[in-house]
C-alpha cells in the first residue's frame, strides 16, 4: 500500500484501540483483531511489532487524555499485551499457511519433475547440474544420478559448447529472459540426440539467480522425418538422384561461385528406347531400366565435379562444373552411351539403352540457371526428332529461330481472337488451258510487328500449341462459307474448296465429326469440299507399325470419302511408304512437295527430274490428279506437263489473296460456259 494508505490504515487501528480503552474494562478482543489486521496488512517485518508498541505507547495516552503514571497506563499495557497476542497468533497462522503452500507447491513440482516426459535438469547459476529427472537420463542414456555434479555444457558437442555457454550466460545475467533453441546433445554412448531446449532462471526476491531449470524435448524422430521429407522433396523417388528443383538450386550455386569467364557444361539426355522397354516389358521393367541408367550415368562422372539428376520420365541432366581441364564432350558422351548400351537382364531378356544428348557450354556470367536449362532442353528437342544415339551442341542462331517460332505460337490464340488471322484463296488450275479445278484456302497472319506471315509459318506455329484444332476448325468453317457464297453466285458446279490440314488436325479423332458439323452449318455439299492431309501425318512405313498418329489420319480420310468428301495428299515426295498411301487410300489428288518442285524446275534434264517423271506417271496411272506446287513462272509451267503433272498452283496463275481475286477468275470461267 502507499504511504497515504498506510497512514489511514494505522489511524483507523489507533482509533479502534482508543475505543477499546474507553470502557470500564479493556476490550482485549478488539486488541486481538488489531494485531491480526497488522499481520494481514503486511506489517510483519523484523522491527514491526517493536515500532508499533513504541508508537502506540506514546499515542494512546494522548488519545485518551491521560498522563503517564496514571492508572490508565496499566490498562494500556493490558491492551498492548492483547494486541501482541493477536499479532503473534495471526503471524503464526500466516507462516503455517505459507509453509503449507510451499509444501504443496514443492510436491507438485516434484511430481511434475519425476513424471514429465520432457527431460528436466536443475543446475546452479554456474552451470553445475544439481539434479536431473528420469526422462532426461533416458534421453541421454545415463543412469539416475550420473549427471549430478557435471557441467551442463558438457552435454553439448565440442563445436556447440561455446554457443551453449553464451546462451547460459545470457540466461543467468538476465540478458535473455528465456532460452528456446534446437540443438544436438551427446548421449552417453557418443551418439547425437536432437532436442528442443527451453531454459528459465529462478531468482531470489532481490533478483539474484538461484537455479537454472533446463527442459529438453526429444525431437530426434521428428528431425529424421524432416530429413526424410527434405530428401524426398529434393530427390527423385525412383532413382534417388537429385530432382529438377535440387538440380536447379545447385546449378544456381555453381554459377554464383564460379569465375565470370569459367565454362559451365550442361548435358540434357533422353533415353532412346525407354518407351519400348516400359510399354513392351511392363512398368517394373521400365523402373529397373531407370535405376540402371541412373547408376551408370552417375558412375561415368563420379570422378568429376558434377551432378546427375533425373528431370522427368526418361530425361536426365548432367552438370559438369568449371575447372575440368580434361573434359572432352565427344569422349564423355561416347562413354555414356557405351555404358548405357551394356545389356542388363529382365526375366532373361537382355535390355540395353542409349541416349540422345543436347549439350550447352556457356560462360558463367552469360547465363542464368533457367536460361541454361532452357537452352539444353531446346537443343535436345531439336535433335531428338531426327536421330537416336546422337548429340548436338547448342547453336545460338538455331535457338533464336526456335524461340521466335515459339513466340509466334504463344501469340496465335490472341491473333485468332483479335482478327489478325485471315483466310486467303488461291486457284488450282489445269496446266493445259488453265481451267480452275479447285481453290486452296490457306491461313495468313497480319502480324503487328512482323508483317505478313505465310500459310506455312502459320501452320508451323499452330502445331506447337493446342490452338491448332481451334484455328483449323475456324479455317474449315470460313472456307466452307466462302465456297457456299461462290456456289450461290456461280452455280452448283463451282470448283471444290480445298483445305490442307495441319498434321495434328489430320490425326484428330474428332475430325470427321467436325467436318460433318461444318457441312451441316454451312450447307456445303460434301462433294464440293476437298480435304488434303500432309503425308507426314500418314503412315509412311510398310508393315503394321505406324509413326505419329498415321493410322488415325488414314481412317479419317477413308470415312470422309465415304461421306462424299474428296480426299488428297500434299507434300508428296514419292517415297515407298508414300506410294503405298497412294495405292491404299481413296485419294483423288496429290500435291508435289515444294523442294521437289524447286529442284525439277531448276534443271528438267537431271536425274531427279527423270525420277519425278516416272513417279508422276505412276501416280497419274492410278487415276490421281497431280498438282505441281509452286509454279511461279512460265519456265516452271512449261516443264511440268513433260513430267506429267496435270494441275498446278502458284503465283503464275494467281497468288494467295482475298476471295474477290478468285471470284474474278470464276466469273470469267462461268461466262465462258
Amino acid at each position: 500500500m502507499t504511504a497515504g494508505e498506510a497512514l489511514d490504515f494505522i489511524s483507523d487501528l489507533t482509533e479502534r484501540l482508543a475505543a477499546a480503552l474507553s470502557g470500564e474494562s479493556v476490550d482485549t478482543d478488539a486488541a486481538h483483531e488489531v494485531g491480526a489486521r497488522l499481520v494481514a496488512g503486511g506489517f510483519i517485518g523484523e522491527h514491526s511489532l517493536a515500532r508499533t508498541f513504541s508508537v502506540l505507547g506514546n499515542a494512546l495516552p494522548a488519545a485518551t487524555g491521560d498522563a503517564p503514571g496514571n492508572p490508565q497506563c496499566g490498562r494500556i499495557i493490558e491492551l498492548l499485551g492483547a494486541l501482541a497476542s493477536g499479532y503473534t497468533r495471526a503471524l503464526s497462522l500466516a507462516w503455517q499457511g505459507v509453509e503449507r503452500d510451499l509444501r504443496t507447491s514443492e510436491a507438485r513440482f516434484r511430481a511434475m519433475f519425476e513424471s514429465s516426459p520432457m527431460g528436466i535438469a536443475i543446475s546452479a547459476p554456474d552451470g553445475w547440474i544439481i539434479e536431473t529427472n528420469r526422462a532426461l537420463d533416458d534421453i541421454l542414456g545415463y543412469c539416475p544420478g550420473d549427471l549430478a555434479g557435471r557441467d551442463l555444457t558438457d552435454l553439448f558437442s565440442p563445436g556447440d559448447r561455446p554457443i551453449a555457454e553464451e546462451h547460459h550466460r545470457g540466461l543467468v545475467t538476465g540478458r535473455d529472459p528465456r532460452l528456446r533453441v534446437r540443438v544436438a546433445l551427446r548421449r552417453a554412448d557418443g551418439e547425437a540426440v536432437w532436442v528442443y531446449l527451453d531454459g528459465v532462471v529462478l531468482r531470489d526476491t532481490d533478483g539474484s539467480p538461484l537455479h537454472v531449470i533446463t527442459m529438453a524435448e526429444d525431437i530426434t524422430n521428428m528431425r529424421l522425418l524432416e530429413q526424410q521429407l527434405k530428401h524426398q522433396t529434393l530427390h527423385d523417388l525412383q532413382t534417388g538422384l537429385p530432382n529438377r528443383q535440387y538440380f536447379l538450386t545447385h546449378l544456381e550455386q555453381v554459377l554464383a561461385r564460379a569465375e565470370p569467364s569459367a565454362i559451365v557444361t550442361l548435358l540434357h539426355l533422353d533415353l532412346d528406347g525407354f518407351t519400348a522397354v516400359n510399354d513392351g516389358l511392363g512398368r517394373q521393367a521400365g523402373d529397373l531400366a531407370l535405376d540402371v541408367a541412373a547408376r551408370r550415368l552417375a558412375g561415368v562422372v563420379a570422378d568429376r565435379s558434377s551432378m546427375v539428376a533425373r528431370l522427368s520420365a526418361d530425361e536426365f541432366a548432367i552438370l559438369i562444373e568449371p575447372g575440368d581441364a580434361a573434359l572432352n564432350i565427344s569422349d564423355l558422351i561416347e562413354t555414356i552411351n557405351t555404358e548405357l548400351a551394356e545389356p542388363f537382364y529382365i526375366d532373361d531378356t537382355g535390355v540395353a539403352l542409349t541416349a540422345t544428348v543436347g549439350v550447352v557450354q556457356r560462360r558463367a556470367d552469360q547465363c542464368s540457371p533457367q536460361e541454361l536449362m532452357r537452352a539444353a532442353s531446346t537443343t535436345l528437342r531439336r535433335i531428338r526428332g531426327r536421330s537416336k544415339r546422337q548429340w548436338v551442341l547448342f547453336d545460338a542462331q538455331e535457338d533464336a529461330a526456335d524461340r521466335a517460332q515459339l513466340r509466334l505460337a504463344a501469340a496465335m490464340p490472341g491473333a485468332l481472337e483479335t482478327g489478325q488471322l485471315e483466310v486467303t484463296y488461291q486457284p488450282v488450275v489445269t496446266l493445259a488451258g488453265q481451267q480452275v479445278m479447285g481453290v486452296e484456302a490457306a491461313l495468313l497472319w497480319q502480324h503487328p510487328d512482323l508483317g505478313m506471315l505465310t500459310s506455312s509459318q502459320c501452320m508451323q506455329a499452330a502445331e506447337l500449341t493446342g490452338v491448332v484444332h481451334e484455328v483449323g476448325q475456324w479455317l474449315l468453317h470460313t472456307a466452307a462459307q466462302q465456297a457456299m457464297c461462290w456456289r450461290h453466285r456461280f452455280g452448283a458446279e463451282v470448283p471444290p474448296m480445298v483445305v490442307n490440314l495441319m498434321p495434328s488436325q489430320a490425326q484428330d479423332p474428332d475430325l470427321v465429326a467436325k467436318i460433318r458439323a461444318v457441312l451441316t452449318e454451312t450447307g456445303l455439299p460434301a462433294g464440293r469440299l476437298e480435304i488434303r492431309a500432309p503425308v507426314s501425318a500418314i503412315r509412311t512405313v510398310i508393315g503394321d507399325f505406324a509413326d505419329g498418329g498415321g493410322g488415325q489420319a488414314e481412317d479419317n480420310l477413308r470415312v470422309l470419302t465415304e461421306l462424299g468428301v474428296r480426299a488428297g495428299l500434299y507434300d508428296f515426295a514419292g517415297g515407298i511408304g508414300e506410294l503405298r498411301c497412294v495405292a491404299e487410300l481413296p485419294v483423288c489428288t496429290v500435291r508435289i512437295a515444294e523442294p521437289i518442285s524447286e529442284q525439277v524446275a531448276e534443271d528438267p534434264s537431271r536425274i531427279l527430274s527423270q525420277a519425278a517423271q516416272a513417279l508422276v506417271h505412276t501416280v497419274r496411272g492410278a487415276g490421281i490428279d497431280v498438282v505441281a506446287y509452286p509454279v511461279n513462272n512460265a519456265d516452271q509451267a512449261a516443264c511440268w506437263p513433260w513430267i506429267g503433272a496435270n494441275w498446278a498452283v502458284g503465283a503464275l496463275f494467281g497468288a494467295p489473296g482475298p476471295p474477290q481475286h478468285v471470284a474474278a477468275l470464276l466469273n470469267r470461267q462461268h461466262q465462258k460456259v
